[in-house]
């Protein structure tokens, strides 16, 4: 244990001291044993076997020549390298049988001096020698026994390079190449140096770097001498230009940038020795440079970044970030019981994390202190906090703070990586779709993608995230297509990174519902819908899942059940539908409002105007379908041009061009609807998808259809489905296979004003005239005279046969629906 914290480890604890198992399965090498060859870094070759004299079962040694004095037995005592002399040696062994001795003999590689200290001082302190455990044993060893480093020259290089080695906690082919390139990179400032390679062949002759599992061919350090040697901590400067530590933390950086795919042997190994050295500074890099990916990179680094000290984590941003990042797949391992990582990573959700101790870093005066890589991922951060608050004008703004801090920086001639700036461009476009500006999310996201293709290709993050939210912001922009092709991209790479499921796979699922829906295919958008609500909640995404069932149900024919879900679901009423600078819900509106007036419900749409302003983004659509209802054509030309005319998608226009088609052709103006429906066929090239015609009645869709069936424009609009065996025709059909999708009629005996309309709505209630006259900011008296002119314009004489009357010519719904709408049936 050091500093408090338990040392880390994979799998057993090789380093670990415990005299049970320091050399379980080592043999101490006789002084004449081949040499250790050197392979470098990135080598995935098994260390070869070293020739191992095993010991006589009757203690008895051949004879051996002569034994001339090492240049270790200055730092460790003499050496006696038969276990029958060793034991012979030792006093105070009482309570030590032929296997502990033997044990005893291994770990402190011959060493009669350190095995006998280590007795005397477990006598003294009352322990048995086999109970010792690893902190006693640190205990336990004197320190008079650490070596002096006050021999230079050649002996300083070969104790250099053991010390080198004994950090390591499992030695393996690629470790021995760290271990080579770190010594080379200590510098020696020896005029005549030595090479680790002939050094190494020293430490195997002297019994210091012995085998320690046959099967594996993995080495270890005798574990007293790994004990002592890692005692030393300087200084070097008279021999070396850096420590054992700063030479392996130059090493693995260097070994950890070379890699560019996951599964690199070794890493697993260098990971472990990264804390052992408490290689803060490493991990950090790590985290810049690959993110989230090193999760998927090292099998242990969700267990590295959590052994992280407290005291570390409030002194490194980054780490603080990587560390819950660690902590949230923790809990995910844990609840699915397994190690498998493309398994655990798509269903972990790094998106949501927060981490509260942060918050306000960024603006608390200090920025100058902060790194450009801390900067970059405080930022991000930062607005992941406001978004998922559904603050995203804050959060725009903050990252506008973090860029101006960037520049500031970058004019003097630092940046953060590539990765922590492709994750803050990450971050950038959501909260650019979430406040539904589109157009700049899939600028920035583009960038996003553009990293992940060209300078990652074989990390998923955060190209499948990239192409997530591409698609999600194609959805909000109308172009079908593109969203279509990045919901394919975004599973094929999955597929390629070894995935199941997609990070974010209730996104893509209804995502992928509503493509489906787009090209009228009910039978991949109910198995994607059914696919979504079996992974439960869906973060992210507000109404759009309620949108995508409604939608699906209006075409199944159930149009009265979609509008009643609509109206009841406390996602879609408490979503912002209507917020007044925010087009991302405009999309979302629109779906609505045509729910409502499939199913025949006006008050809703009603409900909806009486919501927004004329400023709104959907504002001009709601108001053409409620012209619509009740035949209003000045009015339905006025708002459809509104949305003709503006920067809406080519979703949104189409669906306005449709509202004109269907209202000519409802008028007997026949060369006019086919000339509008041939825009609305072009909205719908553009924005690959059949919505717009879909949202006509059944009569208009069919008989424009039938004049249109041989226009070229079909078989367009087909390709941008990217459909095999689809062709115009079968899109045609689908269409003709669709149930009513508008339940109202637009023949009207008196057309009413907004105002007037607003006052039929209100009285089609229980509610008395004076909290009418209240709702409406107006004395009950007047409130009366409005009623009585409305009465006149009708022909009534009283509230119960207006409503009646408004009932019975459609102006109203002839079913109440519990939450205050009303519905027809099919």
């Amino acid at each position: 244990m050091r500093n408090g914290l338990p040392r880390y480890h994979l799998d057993r604890p090789v380093s670990s001291l415990c005299y049970t198992c320091l050399c379980s399965n080592a043999h101490f090498p006789s002084p004449w044993q081949a040499p250790l060859p050197r392979l470098p870094a990135d080598s995935t070759e098994k260390i070869p076997a070293l020739p191992i004299r095993e010991p006589s079962r009757d203690n008895s040694e051949e004879s051996s020549p002569p034994r001339r004095e090492s240049a270790f037995d200055a730092y460790f005592g003499p050496v006696i390298s038969d276990q029958r002399s060793f034991a012979e040696a030792l006093t105070l062994r009482d309570d030590l049988d032929a296997a502990g001795i033997e044990n005893l003999f291994r770990c402190s590689a011959g060493r009669i001096d350190i095995a006998q200290s280590l007795i005397e001082s477990a006598h003294r302190a009352g322990f048995r020698v086999s109970d010792i455990d690893q902190p006693q044993i640190d205990a336990l060893l004197l320190p008079s026994l650490t070596p002096r480093l006050s021999v230079g020259g050649a002996k300083a290089q070969s104790v250099f390079l053991l010390a080198l080695f004994s950090w390591l906690p499992k030695i393996t082919a690629p470790t021995i190449g760290l271990v080579h390139e770190a010594y080379d990179l200590a510098e020696s400032k020896t005029t005549v140096p030595t090479t680790s390679t002939e050094l190494v062949s020293e430490l195997v002759a002297e019994g210091l770097l012995v085998v320690e599992s046959r099967e594996d061919g993995t080495l270890t350090v005798p574990g007293l001498i790994r004990s002592l040697m890692r005692r030393i901590t300087g200084p070097w400067t008279a021999e070396f230009h850096r420590s054992p530590h700063e030479a392996f933390s130059m090493a693995i950086d260097n070994s950890y940038a070379r890699a560019k795919a996951s599964d690199v042997p070794g890493y697993d190994e260098i990971l472990d020795l990264v804390v052992e050295i408490e290689g803060w500074e490493l991990l950090e890099q790590m985290w810049t440079r690959r993110s989230i990916n090193v999760f998927d990179d090292v099998v242990n680094a969700v267990d590295a970044f959590l052994s992280v000290p407290a005291s570390v984590i409030s002194e490194r941003p980054i780490l603080a970030l990587a560390r819950s990042a660690a902590r949230r797949i923790d809990s995910t391992r844990s609840r699915f019981g397994t190690e498998d990582r493309t398994r655990l990573v798509p269903v972990t959700d790094f998106d949501s994390i927060v981490v509260p101790s942060l918050h306000g870093i960024l603006s608390s005066g200090h920025e100058t202190e902060l790194s450009v890589d801390e900067i970059a991922a405080l930022t991000a951060a930062e607005a992941r906090l406001h978004r998922s608050n559904g603050d995203y004008g804050t959060a725009l703004q903050t990252i506008d703070s973090g860029r101006e801090l960037l520049r500031r920086r970058h004019d003097e001639g630092s940046g953060p990586t590539a990765m922590m700036q492709a994750g803050l461009n990450l971050e950038h476009g959501k909260n650019l779709v979430s406040a539904g500006r589109f157009a700049e999310a899939l600028r920035v996201l583009q960038r996003v993608i553009q990293f992940s293709e060209t300078y990652a290709p074989n990390s998923w993050h955060p190209m499948l995230a990239g192409y997530l939210e591409t698609a999600l912001a194609n959805l909000g922009h109308g172009h079908g297509k593109e969203m279509g092709w990045n919901l394919t991209l975004t599973r094929d790479k999955a597929q390629m990174f070894g995935m199941e499921t997609v990070p974010g796979e209730h996104k893509w699922q209804c995502l992928d519902a509503m493509r489906s829906l787009d090209r009228l295919d009910l039978l991949a958008a109910g198995t994607a819908l059914e696919k979504l609500k079996k992974l439960g909640t869906a973060k992210g995404l507000g109404s759009l899942p309620t949108i995508a069932e409604s939608l699906y149900r209006v075409y199944r024919g159930r149009a009265s059940i979609a509008a009643k879900e609509l109206i009841d679901n406390v996602d879609t009423r408490d979503s912002p539908m209507t917020s007044s600078s925010n087009s991302r819900f405009s999309g979302i509106v629109n779906i609505a409002s045509f729910v409502f007036l499939a199913a025949g419900e006006t008050k809703p749409i009603q409900d909806l105007v009486v919501q927004m302003t004329p400023t709104d983004p959907s504002y001009s659509l709601v108001k053409a379908r409620q012209s619509f209802v009740f035949g209003q054509r000045e009015q339905l030309w006025s708002h459809t041009a509104r949305v003709l005319n503006s920067v809406d998608g080519p979703r949104l226009k189409g669906c306005a061009a449709a509202l004109r088609a269907a209202f000519l052709h409802h008028e007997s103006q026949e060369s006019a609807a086919v000339d509008s429906f041939g825009h609305v066929l072009d909205y719908c090239i553009i924005g690959s998808t059949l919505m717009p015609i879909a949202q006509m009645s059944k009569s208009s869709r069919s008989a424009l259809i039938a004049v249109t069936a041989s226009h070229s424009a079909w078989s367009d609009l087909a390709e941008t489905f990217d459909e095999a065996d689809s062709s115009g025709a079968d899109l045609q059909q689908r269409l003709l296979d669709l149930p009513e999708t508008l339940r109202v009629s637009v023949d009207r005996d008196v057309e009413l004003s907004s105002a007037e309309l607003s006052l039929l709505f209100a009285i089609d209630s229980q509610k008395p005239v004076p909290q009418i006259a209240r709702e409406f900011g107006v004395v009950a008296g007047t409130l009366k005279n409005r009623l009585s002119a409305l009465y006149k314009k009708f022909g009534v004489r009283s509230r119960a046969e207006m409503i009646e009357h408004a009932k019975r010519n459609g102006y109203l719904s002839s079913t109440e629906v519990p939450g205050g709408g009303s519905a027809t049936s099919n």
